[in-house]
């Protein structure tokens, strides 16, 4: 797969249970969720970026989708949390990595984007302020953001108050906010999307 060099690299992979933690089963729930979310972006960018720093005739682009859910816990969804926030964390890890290491032309944009309307978290209920997105949407500023080598891309752009307001706030001041602004029974009604019966 080495012998591919590509320009624009997009890692968008996503599955999340919702449940409680201790609901998870270690095999089908925790490591499936982890290795999907987590190391499958980083075992596939492992693959091509060696050939994208070697192509100093072009600049080159790797886009993460991580997720809100990167930024702020939120009960039901520990385990996917958990793989957003590591992905998060490596992708800016990476961007600082390919600055310092002198390969300014591939450029790391990490997407954190709020509940998307594609099935996979029907049921959930939008907190304040973070409506629903269209995966048009998503894609559409997510390009943008990328060809600008804009860094981090949070949607909407409310969570980037969010995410000041959780870093300023004691915790349990933060948790009584994100209480109310319904970030924390957002998944209570989740059901994810069902697959019609096999006839």
């Amino acid at each position: 797969m080495r012998s591919v060099v590509p320009h624009v690299l997009v890692n968008n992979a996503g599955v999340v249970r919702g449940k409680y933690f201790w609901d998870h089963d270690h095999e089908s729930d925790t490591k499936f969720v982890m290795d999907v979310n987590t190391l499958a972006p980083m075992y596939v960018t492992n693959e091509f970026l060696p050939a994208m720093i070697e192509d100093r005739g072009r600049d080159c682009r790797i886009v993460n989708i991580a997720s809100a859910a990167g930024t702020v816990a939120t009960p039901r969804m520990a385990v996917y949390v958990a793989s957003k926030w590591a992905v998060l964390g490596w992708s800016d890890s990476l961007r600082l990595e390919l600055v310092q290491a002198g390969h300014g032309h591939v450029k790391v944009t990490t997407v954190c984007p709020s509940y998307i309307s594609t099935g996979m978290f029907d049921g959930v209920k939008n907190p304040l302020f973070a409506p629903i997105l269209s995966p048009e949407d998503v894609t559409a500023r997510s390009w943008r953001a990328m060809k600008q080598g804009k860094p981090l891309l949070m949607l909407p752009r409310s969570l980037y108050l969010s995410r000041v307001a959780k870093a300023v706030l004691p915790v349990r001041a933060w948790d009584r906010l994100a209480d109310r602004l319904g970030v924390c029974h957002s998944m209570d009604a989740y059901t994810g999307r069902v697959q019609a019966p096999t006839p």
